[in-house]
């Protein structure tokens, strides 16, 4: 089974005043996760902190355009490229690290390791993973605490708003064990426990199609969009190779 599991995208926003993410505006958060995405994106697994400063600007283009500035794509991308990692002014960075006997550094574990020092109470910290956590290692509840998540995405509760996002459902390499349903709501469940289900959103955007996004407090039932997904196989041939 793969060690490592997500690719994740952090970004801290300033996307409500409130101390919860109950009522956070799915539409907005859609346009945030498809820039930062576009912009930072590379094949493969990676992980991405991104802060953004400014509580009142409505403006989705100056939001992204302040991150961008401050962090251009390309000295993002060529750094986690080379296997170091990222830390800029609004942006960590890192795609996984492989480790001798076939163990691997999850990426958004060495973006929590350098989560930003300087936040204020109004700041809001998304989450952003590519796909959902795997079952047997990185939402695990009894693997070794070095390579499960659970323990490490805790940090994420020292901000006082925070989402977790992710777009695919996770699907092993060709030739491993096919995780159902049931297990990948259960994995989903567990990050629940550590981070809040309320806080977990998939964003996605079907070929051709719009960002959207779903809470997965109400996309956790059968066939619901956050453990269920049709147009996935057994086979990862769509997915960046998973490692470890």
């Amino acid at each position: 089974m793969a060690g490592l599991c997500w690719i994740a995208v952090t970004l801290a926003l300033f996307l409500s005043t409130e101390n919860t993410l109950a009522v956070v505006d799915q539409a907005r958060l859609a346009t945030i996760v498809d820039g930062i995405r576009r912009e930072y994106g590379v094949q493969g697994m990676f992980s991405l902190a991104v802060r953004i400063s400014d509580i009142n600007n409505q403006n989705h283009d100056k939001i992204l355009k302040e991150v961008f500035t401050s962090d251009p794509g390309n000295d993002v991308k060529n750094t986690i490229n080379n296997n170091q990692v990222y830390i800029g002014n609004r942006v960590v960075a890192a795609k996984p690290l492989k480790r001798p006997k076939g163990r691997t550094d999850h990426a958004e574990s060495r973006v929590v390791d350098n989560l930003f020092n300087n936040r204020n109470n109004n700041d809001f910290l998304l989450f952003y993973v590519y796909a959902s956590p795997c079952v047997e290692k990185c939402s695990s509840a009894t693997h070794h605490d070095i390579m499960s998540i659970l323990q490490r995405i805790n940090t994420i509760r020292q901000w006082a708003n925070y989402a977790v996002v992710f777009s695919k459902i996770f699907t092993p390499r060709s030739g491993e064990v096919i995780n159902t349903e049931q297990q990948r709501r259960e994995a989903l469940q567990r990050l629940g426990n550590s981070v809040g289900l309320n806080n977990i959103y998939r964003c996605d955007n079907p070929p051709g199609g719009q960002m959207k996004c779903t809470n997965c407090s109400k996309g956790v039932g059968k066939k619901g969009y956050c453990v269920y997904d049709s147009s996935q196989t057994s086979s990862s041939s769509n997915q960046p190779s998973f490692s470890g």
